[in-house]
């Protein structure tokens, strides 16, 4: 995989800084340092305890993508239909982006909801947080992708998306089928940290998975690496001081549950 031509894509950081910084950390060694090449699809805040950090982090990323927990912030906006911990952490976030200033959150509430662009070697790719046409960005097996695939503009080929906090690669082949691989047999089929090609004359649907807050029961963050030139991609995970992590939480004054789930992965 060749760093000048290889994107970064993280999704939902969710405040955990240092989930942020070892993934940073994990791609430099790689000699992936260019942060013009790095995107964010969504859920930068929410649930952690470090928003402010994490944005300061990001905001150096070439794309971001808004998310639920994005969405969540703006002035107006329901959250009834949040679970009270969720709204907790919305709650806090918001106090803490706002103290002394509101310039954070004037620039979460303008995130855009997706992204398209073409690769230099013109194949076309999109950024959102949700899978399109899809349960509230939720895709869970092969009827599902089949459904999403229905939904995605014929002229893209990689969408890539987050959201679910599981790792997972749809495919619908050229006779029109659709395959979904959930995170386990990404990783029993090519393993983490190994090249997949992608095949140009197919269309993908790729879930990053997550940084902050991995649920397919692996606690480490989760980025995919794209290789534009060679048209493949690669699911990284990262090992993070999840310990650490859970005293902020608890520190914040969040709920317990928010900290014990990250050592379980789920």
């Amino acid at each position: 995989m060749d760093p000048r031509s290889t994107l970064a894509v993280f999704s939902d950081i969710h405040s955990n800084l240092d989930a942020l910084e070892r993934t940073i950390g994990r791609l430099k060694i790689m000699e992936i340092t260019n942060h013009k090449k790095f995107v964010c699809v969504g859920d930068i805040i929410g649930y952690g305890a470090e928003p402010k950090e994490c944005i300061r982090l990001v905001r150096d990323f070439a794309i971001h993508i808004k998310g639920n927990h994005e969405s969540y912030l703006v002035p107006g906006t329901n959250l009834r239909s949040v679970n009270p911990q969720a709204r907790q952490a919305v709650e806090l976030t918001r106090d803490l982006l706002t103290n002394g200033e509101t310039e954070s959150l004037d620039w979460l509430a303008n995130l855009p909801d997706d992204h398209i662009q073409k690769t230099p070697l013109g194949i076309k790719i999109r950024f959102s947080h949700y899978a399109p046409n899809s349960d509230y960005g939720y895709v869970r097996n092969k009827e599902e992708a089949a459904k999403a695939f229905e939904g995605m503009d014929p002229e893209i080929k990689i969408t890539f998306v987050g959201h679910t906090h599981q790792p997972a690669l749809m495919v619908k082949r050229a006779d029109g089928r659709a395959d979904y691989l959930p995170g386990q047999d990404v990783k029993k089929h090519f393993g983490w940290d190994n090249p997949i090609t992608l095949d140009p004359d197919e269309h993908w649907i790729v879930n990053v998975g997550s940084v902050g807050q991995p649920r397919d029961g692996d606690p480490r963050a989760s980025v995919v690496l794209y290789d534009f030139k060679a048209h493949e991609i690669r699911f990284i995970r990262v090992d993070y001081n999840v310990e650490k992590t859970q005293k902020k939480i608890r520190d914040a004054g969040l709920a317990d549950w928010l900290a014990d789930r990250l050592s379980e992965g789920k």
